[in-house]
């Protein structure tokens, strides 16, 4: 009896799901957001873009300090020789 009932239960739950969907697609949902909402949403990405700028400098230069350190202690190790 368990058995049949959770197909029926989880139909049951998912039917208003596929009306909502149905009429998403048709076309009836309006955007009417303006070109202010575009401009200040590509504001804030601007903004985002420009906070992660020091952490993609810092990260490019602790990547090259760590690989100019590996050749100075290998070029060190030749000359010492």
């Amino acid at each position: 009896m368990r058995t049949r009932l959770l197909p029926l239960l989880t139909a049951l739950l998912l039917a208003p799901a596929t009306l909502a969907l149905a009429l998403a697609d048709a076309g009836t949902r309006q955007d009417n957001s303006h070109y202010l909402v575009w401009a200040f949403l590509g504001m804030c990405a601007l903004i985002v873009i420009v906070q992660l700028m020091p952490v993609a400098i810092l990260a490019f230069g602790l990547v090259k300090g760590l690989l100019k350190g590996k050749e100075a202690t290998a070029h060190e190790a030749v000359t010492h020789k």
